[in-house]
């Protein structure tokens, strides 16, 4: 499956989900929205997303935003399920409708709520840009089709399936640490609610793109949709609130460990910068907690540096693949972000090998799209 996988990701992720600043406390959220906790991140916006305890499938942030007319929704969830949840919410807290939804990029766990929303809001616009457009009609849709399949369901079935037994294997085990047991006693039932969500889910291609900027009026919350250049995708879109000073980014910026597969390494460093050009108040990511300064922007693009300018030399040196990945020490990048030993484990799945694909690929002026996901250079 070239389309990145929930389960892989957020295996690798396992327990390093964590705060980036200090976050005011979060009510608890009614049974029927788990595993959400909605929170208001100001007077305008709200955000839908899971917890820092929640060690479940990768489900990406939704931001609501609300405009006098109606509300502008960044990104949907991960399935139906998912997307019912965000619907529910929206409908307890404002009976303005859903005018439109922004879909940031492709990977499988942002637009895959669409057919939720528009169950109610049937005339909502649906905006990407037309790389994240091309990127849902191709790799996204090697696990989810265009209409619901019983085939998809189990599917992910035996994929959840098949991470459960791992699971209760490491339960088992006398050195597995206990508070690695912990988190998978809270990870097992996420992984079943996950899979209820998931029947009837399907893709739902925007029916509008953008290039490089468009607006979605308002007195006084204006949304632009800003294509600043290529980075976690090809077709990466940022919403920016220019009133508010508040930035959705989807997964240009994930955290606590970013994921970097199938990226652009020198392209991202430039969108990053554009990205802290605009000034903003708020950067709410892709996944992890709404941040209100650059520190992690700095972080992240130092990484990205530092990893291209080690793999790069090394294939410019005539280094193999092979070579490079066995010879080219990237510790430091565990250590620049994980602060605990569960972060440093997750930082060679998620970040370091994949970019070290991206950044051999770019050196060695060999093809890079967004579709090679995990694809290593022979």
């Amino acid at each position: 499956m070239r389309a990145r996988n929930h389960l892989l990701v957020i295996a690798a992720l396992m327990g390093a989900s964590a705060p980036t600043a200090a976050q005011p406390p979060q009510a608890p959220a009614p049974q029927e929205l788990l595993p959400f906790v909605p929170r208001q991140v100001s007077p305008e916006v709200r955000l839908i997303a899971t917890p820092p305890d929640y060690f479940g499938p990768a489900i990406g942030n939704i931001v609501v935003i609300e405009q006098s007319d109606g509300l502008v929704v960044v990104d949907s969830g991960s399935s139906i399920g998912t997307g019912r949840k965000a619907v529910r919410y929206i409908r307890s807290v404002t009976p303005k409708p859903v005018k439109a939804i922004v879909i940031t990029h492709w990977h499988n766990d942002h637009p895959q709520g669409v057919a939720a929303f528009k169950e109610i809001w049937p005339n909502l616009r649906l905006i990407s840009t037309p790389q994240t457009k091309a990127g849902m009609l191709g790799p996204e849709l090697d696990g989810v089709g265009l209409t619901p399949s019983d085939a998809n369901v189990q599917k992910l079935k035996d994929q959840i399936d098949a991470t459960k037994n791992q699971y209760e294997a490491l339960l088992k085990a006398p050195d597995t640490p206990e508070d690695r047991k912990e988190r998978i006693r809270k990870a097992l039932p996420q992984f079943d609610l996950f899979l209820n969500d998931f029947p009837g889910t399907y893709v739902i291609p925007p029916s509008e793109t953008f290039t490089s900027r468009l607006v979605i009026p308002d007195a006084k919350v204006p949304v632009e949709l800003r294509y600043l250049g290529r980075a976690n995708t090809e077709g990466d879109a940022v919403i920016w609130l220019p009133k508010q000073k508040i930035v959705a980014t989807g997964d240009i910026v994930v955290s606590p460990v970013p994921f970097g597969f199938g990226s652009f390494p020198s392209d991202w460093i430039e969108t990053i910068a554009k990205i802290k050009k605009l000034g903003f108040r708020v950067l709410i990511p892709g996944h992890g907690e709404p941040m209100t300064d650059s520190s992690y922007l700095d972080k992240l693009a130092a990484s990205i540096a530092t990893i291209r300018d080690k793999v790069g030399a090394a294939a410019k040196a005539g280094m193999t693949f092979a070579e490079v990945k066995a010879k080219v020490d990237l510790t430091s990048e565990a250590d620049r972000f994980g602060t605990v030993s569960r972060l440093k484990a997750a930082v060679p799945n998620l970040w370091t090998a994949p970019m070290t694909v991206n950044a051999y690929k770019e050196a060695k002026g060999l093809p890079m799209l967004q579709t090679d996901i995990g694809e290593e250079p022979k």
